[in-house]
């Protein structure tokens, strides 16, 4: 018995030894997991633009330099596609959308120019490529050994795009590469690369006289150009709130009418202008009565001059040749405090400035403000149709498989909770074999769900598809594609008959009443990537103000609209949009409950702003050093540099702050050079980045905490059974086991002494 005793004494401590060995494994299966977010991208519809959606040309988008002429072009040459592009099948086609803008119109002299490539293993009797604008036929030429590689293909255009607005350029080939009687439209062996180097060169004219308020936003603003912006604007010195607001509201205008682009607009004081300046760009000017000099101030009297008698004294908006160049235009906006804010409500308006005629207006003494709509209610379903996205009703078909893809960028202040659900609305053909025919859908390349056709279908065919977040995952961009695979009774008898598989037959229309359903809530990661968070939220400046040294100067204003045209392209409502000096009285208070840009040197920046708590960096004299553990500044980083920094303000948790600061004068105008790079602005990401003196770049990521994955919890007794991961076992589990065990053997013990 003293032996049995014994041994349970010995389990007993053996198990209590047990308790105490490898700890973490118990608590292993808590994760903590942070994933790393992903930068948003720009709305990329593959469908036909909308009113909702301007088109834009394929070009890439151009970085401007940060104080560089706007001198019209009067010829551009617009890439085609940014990367090379192949066209697979039997029978393929892609369309090319772009804008001629209303002030333009193409002159002789216009063409495309296309480099291509294609299969050696194409008959060269039947295979070809063929290129139409607008749906009718330009040219064609047989694909033959003589353009198998690097051909080029040149087709004047002129005669085609005689009109304003939008335009389609179509690419369509036919590619055989066997004379058998029934064809092979799946071989991969059929293909045709158009180069990244075929381009589009348009040689444009005014398409006016004289100019007038009835062609604006033309000559300022040309939609579909490379450089879309053909204007420089121009504010009196020493700045003040409204002419900033009103300045900053026409910038986000004109970058919205360029949504594919990162646009640079070169905005002057008066004092910073030259001759040179004037006699080469367009002008807009913007400014208080009274708030001009010389140069302002005649501007203003001329074009005054030309207006109703009755408006002498009053604020105007006014339009007419340049006093320094009579081939460019200049464009007057001047009043009083309320009338400036009215006439830009105008001017940002479409369907107020389309009412506009004449060289000069009147601005309305009281304007009906317009609420910007409300977009999202975090916490409460938000639904999103494709037109509202920016989509027109999409018919595809004309082949066997056929399918589309409809990209939804998620708004940069916002997370998916618990997943999305698309409502799909379509129909097809009659014709079809119903019951082998398939429509399916994909989310992000991965299949989600796929249906059968049938007869209800044909006519009014709708599909409510759930997304789960683990489907969703980290991405920002829900690339949704639809795929048709349709079957046809004669497919039968393909062994005896051959049948063409470009069926007229195969079609499907999915409707832009389809949406997008999804639960939107306050962004929970913090960094570069999620600008304009929390600087433009449901459609309003949320806010914001933009603090300066004493002097603001063009430099500095400069990259202030620039910000203000990309952070700012989606905002409405400017109310809460401010300015300030570093030397303001109560400076902290002013800016306690706002969000702060800040833009300037680190000289002028405040004591409180530099190298506080949430502080990546920290400036001293005209250099810069790292505040974050690991991250060390060459020398070549330390001076002659600039930093983009997000961060908490260090006057309220709650806020941000974003400095744009440079550690001399000279290199303030980096920081807009990168924010409209294609190339650079790609590699903000992280809370800091630094910009060395030749306009590079340098990105510092922290990094993630590793991943751990929790094992099934109803796996977890089997697998300790079974001797695989027998240490990995819940904490609930292992103490339910350890009172078990201390019960049996307490019951020996027990057993034992009753016995004795």
């Amino acid at each position: 018995m003293k032996s049995l005793l014994r041994s349970s004494i010995g389990m007993l401590v053996l198990m209590v030894i047990l308790t105490t060995m490898n700890p973490p494994f118990i608590w292993a299966l808590e994760t903590n997991t942070v994933s790393a977010p992903d930068a948003t991208g720009a709305l990329t519809p593959t469908a036909a633009p909308s009113s909702n959606n301007p088109a834009v040309p394929s070009a890439a988008p151009s970085s401007s330099p940060v104080i560089s002429s706007s001198t019209p072009k009067n010829i551009e040459d617009s890439p085609i596609f940014l990367e090379d592009h192949t066209l697979k099948g039997a029978n393929a086609r892609e369309d090319v959308f772009f804008e001629i803008g209303k002030g333009r119109k193409v002159l002789p002299g216009s063409f495309v120019d296309i480099e291509f490539g294609h299969a050696a293993t194409l008959l060269s009797k039947t295979s070809t490529l063929t290129l139409l604008i607008d749906d009718t036929p330009v040219g064609n030429v047989l694909l033959d050994n003589s353009n198998k590689e690097k051909a080029r293909l040149r087709l004047d255009v002129t005669n085609y795009v005689t009109n304003s607005g939008y335009h389609k350029l179509s690419f369509i080939t036919h590619m055989e590469i066997s004379g058998n009687v029934c064809p092979d439209p799946n071989n991969p062996a059929n293909w045709l690369t158009i180069s990244k180097n075929s381009s589009m060169h348009l040689n444009f004219g005014k398409n006016y006289a004289n100019v007038d308020l009835t062609w604006y936003p033309s000559p300022f603003l040309e939609r579909g150009s490379q450089q879309p912006i053909q204007t420089i604007l121009i504010v009196p010195d020493d700045i003040v709130q409204v002419e900033f607001t009103s300045a900053a509201r026409l910038v986000q205008f004109f970058s919205a009418q360029a949504s594919a682009t990162r646009i640079n607009i070169p905005i002057y004081t008066e004092s910073d202008l030259t001759d040179t300046l004037l006699r080469e760009n367009n002008t807009i000017w913007i400014g208080q009565t009274g708030h001009w000099k010389e140069r302002g101030q005649s501007i203003n009297d001329a074009y005054r001059k030309q207006a109703d008698p009755a408006l002498q004294g009053q604020g105007f908006i006014g339009v007419g040749q340049s006093l320094w160049n009579p081939e460019l235009s200049g464009l007057v906006v001047t009043g009083k405090e309320e009338e400036i804010q009215n006439a830009v409500s105008i001017l940002t308006d479409e369907s107020l400035y389309s009412q506009l005629l004449g060289t000069t207006s009147s601005i309305p003494a009281s304007m009906k403000k317009q609420e910007p709509l409300n977009e999202f209610k975090l916490g409460t379903p938000y639904t999103v149709s494709f037109e509202k996205i920016g989509y027109a009703n999409l018919s595809i078909g004309g082949m066997q498989q056929v399918s589309t893809t409809f990209n939804y960028n998620l708004p940069a202040y916002v997370d998916i909770q618990n997943g999305a659900r698309l409502t799909l609305a379509f129909k097809h053909s009659k014709s079809i074999d119903l019951g082998n025919s398939i429509i399916t859908v994909k989310l992000n390349g991965t299949p989600v769900d796929s249906h059968k056709l049938s007869e209800a279908t044909s006519d009014s065919g709708l599909l409510e598809i759930d997304f789960t977040q683990d489907t969703i995952g980290a991405s920002r961009r829900l690339e949704i594609e639809v795929t048709f695979q349709f079957a046809n009774h004669t497919q039968k008898q393909q062994q005896e008959t051959c049948v063409d598989p470009n069926l007229i037959g195969n079609w499907a229309v999915i409707d832009n009443a389809s949406s997008l359903t999804y639960t939107p809530v306050e962004r929970k990661s913090f960094n570069l990537q999620s600008i304009p968070y929390s600087f433009v939220m449901n459609n309003r400046w949320n806010q914001t103000t933009f603090l300066f040294p004493d002097k603001i100067g063009t430099k500095e204003l400069n990259v202030a609209m620039t910000a203000v045209g990309i952070i700012g392209r989606s905002a409405q409502d400017n109310t809460e949009l401010t300015i300030a000096k570093v030397s303001a009285a109560g400076l902290k208070d002013l800016l306690r409950d706002r969000n702060i840009l800040y833009v300037g040197t680190g000289k002028d920046l405040p004591e409180f702003m530099n190298g506080f708590a949430d502080s990546s960096v920290q400036f001293k004299e005209e250099q810069v050093s790292s505040l974050v553990k690991n991250v060390k500044l060459l020398g070549n980083l330390q001076s002659r540099s600039a930093v983009i920094q997000l961060s908490r303000s260090p006057l309220n948790e709650n806020k941000s702050l974003l400095l744009m600061a440079a550690t001399s004068p000279d290199r303030v105008s980096s920081i807009s050079e990168v924010l409209t790079s294609p190339t650079e602005s790609g590699k903000l990401s992280g809370k800091f980045v630094v910009i060395d003196s030749q306009n590079k770049v340098h990105t510092f990521e922290e990094p993630a905490p590793p991943k751990t994955t929790a094992k099934p919890k109803s796996n977890q007794i089997r697998d300790f059974l079974t001797g695989r991961d027998q240490y990995e076992l819940d904490g609930s589990i292992f103490i339910i086991a350890f009172v078990g065990m201390l019960a049996v053997i307490a019951g020996v013990i027990w057993l034992t002494l009753r016995r004795k």
